[in-house]
């Protein structure tokens, strides 16, 4: 929030101030101006003659008579007026305002500086960031001052009702979602912050219920699930008699309404650093349209963009990817090959990127305050059995079990997922087989029999068997849209967050719209003109390196243009502390993956970034998601 010390009127304003009342000269407020110099305690203002360091110039909106001898104006600063947009942004740190002198010319009249600056980021194309000032000034006779208001630009109360894809807001109804941090702390959990102090938010083990307080406010409670069908078109919700969860009415999609978010940073007067997120459904305080909204150069709006409920399955056909319950996930393709495989789909239709990513990210921080998901949520599906030797087969045979170590086998449950090949990661005999029983051997001591699905394969003692990505749907029973399931170990239960089934765990998930380069990060807001190995036009490079060494996340950067990106720019933090997920990084790292797979363990969870595999990179704890937009 930008707060201004005490306004003073410098040496030449008093002078003209002088004048005025002597009779001599009438003020004529001509323009006001914003800057970026900074000025040390004590320093004085009011010998200058202009400001350190100005980036723009603003006419007078309005002005208001406080009493015989000082006014009110009213300026909206803004990165767009009818003229000119501001191309790089800058924090505003020093305000001037400007007169004629009839003797000198135009003067600088008054001057503040800010003990909290505020940053005005440039214009993005989509909607002005505006600051509204009420300037006290003191004149000699505010009855007769006047004011050169040629070109002002309207206030932000215009702006909103003038602007085509914003509804008009009644201020007193924008409620602003948010939760903040100390810098310098390792705790995981943040403190509630704005209109979500005093909320409770919980989430659900099993098919209960229980509280959340958010759910009940936007943009959470205008989130639905619903299938929408291949132009886009939503067929049902969720509740309605013909919704189905098994994509035979459409893709399994989260609509989600057009957001505000924000992430910034603040120093309190005690000098304690904060970070905040938040949410809205206005441009309120630091809030910017979320650019999960945002899409090509023209910056077009999508007032409803849709998230995969579920991790993405091949269609009867293998060609395009769906979201939907009771498939095996698709797996073992490149990036692009996944893209392809969405963009088949038809228009609008794009491989879910770092923009949801980092959207749902913020979500989560504000609803439970906290950024270790796997002690709210659960740890999700990411402690499976996996292990070379004890998965060896103890007999040969075939048909449709594999014999194997009892202890070992008990890990094992009827409806997972599993693949049986030559060694471990192997699935050349068996892939993506569901068990149907799992029993005690007759044959081998200490053993037990694992029946699969399917064909039968030939099982030696060579033979491994494994856990392989699991089957989508594991959520649907669930009464709560977050939480986690029951009657598994933790690390076996799938999880949701928002109805968004494994949100982390089961699957790496593949992002798109990030390249890396030598461990810079390159962007692209054009979901058409996603491509692997690309690092100009219509991508640009984010405004600082990512971290070299690998770890536990303990700071995301920052870049004031592009707030909501989080890129790993340090680690050593821990399973229970900063962010408490963990990071991977190489030097010819050039495409993200996030999430964690079926035997990631406490690695694995939402901030999790693997930032080391090249673009043509493809296995088989690797998949896709389809994301769409009107």
């Amino acid at each position: 929030m930008l707060i201004w010390n005490s306004s003073k009127l410098t040496t030449a304003g008093k002078a003209l101030l002088a004048k005025a009342q002597a009779g001599k000269a009438t003020i004529k407020i001509t323009k006001a101006q914003t800057g970026s110099g900074s000025y040390a305690s004590g320093e004085a203002v009011d010998t200058r003659t202009a400001l350190k360091a100005p980036q723009q110039t603003f006419p007078i909106s309005d002005m208001q008579i406080s009493n015989d001898s000082t006014l009110v104006l009213k300026i909206a600063i803004s990165n767009k007026t009818e003229d000119t947009e501001l191309k790089n942004g800058y924090e505003i740190k020093e305000f001037g305002i400007f007169a004629q002198d009839p003797d000198k010319g135009e003067i600088l009249y008054s001057i503040a500086t800010a003990s909290t600056s505020d940053y005005m980021p440039a214009y993005n194309n989509v909607i002005p960031s505006v600051i509204n000032m009420s300037y006290y000034l003191e004149v000699a006779n505010a009855a007769n001052v006047t004011i050169n208001s040629a070109g002002a630009i309207a206030l932000q109360a215009d702006l909103e009702a003038l602007e085509a894809r914003v509804s008009v807001i009644e201020q007193n109804k924008v409620e602003l979602l948010a939760a903040r941090r100390k810098v310098a702390s390792s705790s995981a959990t943040w403190e509630r912050y704005g209109d979500a102090v005093g909320m409770v938010c919980k989430a659900a083990v099993g098919n209960g219920t229980v509280q959340n307080d958010m759910m009940s406010h936007f943009p959470f409670n205008e989130m639905r699930p619903c299938n929408l069908a291949a132009d886009r078109t939503v067929n049902a919700y969720l509740g309605d008699a013909d919704f189905q969860w098994d994509g035979s009415n459409g893709d399994v999609m989260l609509e989600v309404p057009m957001t505000y978010t924000g992430r910034w940073f603040e120093t309190d007067e005690n000098g304690v650093e904060w970070e905040y997120r938040a949410v809205s459904s206005g441009k309120i305080g630091r809030l910017h349209l979320d650019h999960l909204f945002t899409d090509g150069a023209d910056r077009r709006i999508s007032e409803k963009v849709y998230l995969p409920i579920f991790v993405g399955s091949l269609n009867s056909e293998g060609t395009k990817l769906e979201s939907k319950a009771g498939a095996f996930p698709a797996r073992s393709k490149t990036r692009d090959g996944f893209r392809k495989l969405c963009n088949a789909k038809g228009d609008n239709w794009y491989l879910d990127d770092v923009w949801a990513m980092h959207f749902l990210d913020t979500c989560f921080i504000v609803m439970f305050a906290s950024t270790n998901a796997q002690a709210i949520l659960g740890s999700g599906r990411t402690e499976f059995p996996e292990d070379g030797t004890k998965g060896l087969a103890l007999q040969e045979r075939t048909g449709n079990y594999i014999t194997i170590n009892k202890d070992y086998a008990a890990r094992f449950f009827v409806g997972q997922g599993i693949s049986i090949g030559t060694g471990l990661w192997n699935q050349s005999l068996a892939a993506d087989r569901r068990i149907t029983k799992i029993v005690d051997s007759t044959e081998v001591e200490n053993a037990s029999c694992i029946y699969f699905d399917g064909e039968p394969a030939a099982i030696t003692t060579t033979s491994v068997i494994w856990s392989s990505l699991q089957p989508t749907g594991a959520t649907i029973e669930m009464a709560s849209p977050n939480g986690r399931v029951d009657g598994k170990t933790n690390g076996t239960s799938a999880i949701r967050f928002l109805w968004i089934e494994d949100w982390y765990g089961n699957a790496w998930q593949f992002r798109d719209g990030d390249n890396i380069q030598k461990f810079q990060h390159y962007y692209c807001n054009d979901r058409s003109a996603y491509a692997d190995k690309v690092y100009n036009g219509s991508y640009f490079k984010v405004g600082y390196m990512a971290g070299q060494k690998e770890g536990y996340v303990k700071t995301f950067g920052y870049d004031k243009e592009w707030p909501e990106i989080e890129i790993c720019t340090e680690t050593g933090a821990g399973t229970t502390s900063y962010f408490c997920d963990y990071y991977w990084m190489a030097e010819g790292g050039e495409v993200v993956l996030s999430d964690g797979s079926v035997s990631s363990g406490a690695a694995a969870g939402p901030f999790r970034r693997s930032c080391n595999c090249g673009a043509g990179h493809s296995y088989w704890n690797i998949s896709g998601r389809p994301q769409s937009r009107k």
